[in-house]
């Protein structure tokens, strides 16, 4: 391929995409599966103390970003090198300090070293004004996705022997991370360094709403479609086991047949979002996102809750390089890692709205009602993209 092989031959392209997998497997490890087992089993604190220093890493990172874009566009590589070293303080003080307080502090600084870090990698790899964008977008997307989940699962088997074993693995691939950032990539300041003017989210989405196609469109639809998916993130498990049937194993080999089913679609989509219409792919993706989870309640058995997954994976993968290509459109090449952190912000607020939804829906009509909810509104998306004029309206690009 020639987007990934143009990133394997560019020092700085290749650092950025280095950098995103370590930062994304530590994390995902650290987080996802190290550390409530770590606060439990070895620290003997409470299970809801290792949740709130989970959540509170993701919203510190959540509501930081933009400022950390802001940045990034002012000052360039030296904010992602101290992000970096501040997420390794961070891990070294949660290692050596053992307290509830000091892992909720830990993990909240934690989430802002890495709030630089996904700005970077897609403002640098991915440009906005760049022709094959959403080729090299799928690239970036399955970095991201093969970090992420690649990280949860093996840190499970050097947990089985030895958690110092595996906290210190962590620091040194976090460390690898910070050599790569040092040896790879440019760190001198950006000219804007100086300017004085600073950084408010409401300002940034404000100005960016004096445009009416922002607001009608690109708002909530980046709101929408993460708090879809965000409905399902505290059911899916409870509905594996009572409802499919599916034993913990059986439900770590359905997570881990869509996220291959994503990883794999995502460079091939990539190419195709370049070279399709937005509106085809976009309401193809999220029309057979909505078939997928309508379906789910009709599989009996395993292998057909594995084909279900792999299908959302795959639609999964049709979508995302098509929805950045259209949030790309207006984000100022100027200004893109202010721009992609804002994106990120709200997003990030419909993260945290669904998983809330879901559960009062689930509690009030039952599991299956989320279930149908998601896939309504997914279905809703989907023919929205396919009807409306997304081509014409974004012919010109916007600014922000």
């Amino acid at each position: 391929m020639h987007e990934l092989k143009a990133i394997l031959t560019s020092k700085r392209e290749l650092g950025l995409i280095l950098v995103l997998f370590f930062m994304e497997f530590t994390r995902g490890a650290f987080f996802l599966t190290f550390l409530p087992l770590y606060a439990v089993n070895y620290l003997s604190i409470s299970v809801a103390a290792a949740g709130l220093a989970v959540s509170a890493h993701y919203l510190v990172e959540t509501l930081f970003k933009g400022a950390a874009g802001w940045q990034l566009d002012r000052r360039g590589y030296p904010v992602l090198l101290a992000g970096l070293l501040l997420g390794l303080g961070s891990l070294l003080l949660m290692k050596f300090y053992h307290s509830p307080a000091v892992l909720l502090i830990g993990s909240a600084f934690f989430g802002l070293g890495v709030s630089p870090v996904w700005l970077a990698v897609i403002s640098g790899v991915a440009p906005v004004q760049l022709k094959e964008r959403a080729a090299r977008m799928g690239i970036v997307f399955a970095v991201w996705l093969l970090g992420g989940g690649g990280g949860p699962v093996v840190i499970n088997f050097l947990i089985a022997r030895d958690y110092n074993l595996a906290f210190w693995l962590l620091i040194a691939l976090w460390g690898c991370a910070l050599a790569v950032t040092l040896l790879l990539l440019p760190l001198m300041g950006n000219q804007k360094a100086n300017e004085s003017s600073g950084f408010s989210f409401w300002a940034e989405v404000s100005k960016m709403a004096e445009n009416q196609t922002f607001k009608k469109i690109l708002l909530p639809g980046m709101f929408l479609q993460t708090m879809t998916g965000g409905l399902l993130l505290p059911l899916l498990p409870l509905y594996a086991q009572n409802n499919l049937g599916l034993t913990p194993n059986q439900y770590g080999l359905l997570l881990l047949i869509g996220g291959a089913a994503a990883a794999i679609s995502f460079l091939p989509m990539g190419r195709l979002a370049d070279r399709v219409s937005l509106k085809t792919l976009l309401g193809t993706g999220f029309g057979m996102s909505a078939i997928s989870l309508a379906l789910f309640p009709t599989a009996h058995d395993a292998a057909a809750a594995y084909f279900m997954a792999a299908l959302v994976g795959f639609s999964y993968a049709m979508v995302l390089p098509s929805w950045n290509n259209l949030l790309a459109k207006a984000i100022s090449p100027e200004r893109q890692a202010t721009g992609w952190g804002v994106f990120s912000t709200i997003e990030g607020m419909g993260i945290a709205v669904g998983p809330a939804l879901g559960g009062i829906v689930a509690k009030s009509f039952g599991i299956p009602a989320a279930l149908f909810l998601s896939a309504v509104l997914l279905a809703c998306m989907s023919l929205f993209y396919f009807f409306y004029p997304i081509e014409k309206i974004f012919t010109h690009r916007l600014t922000t």
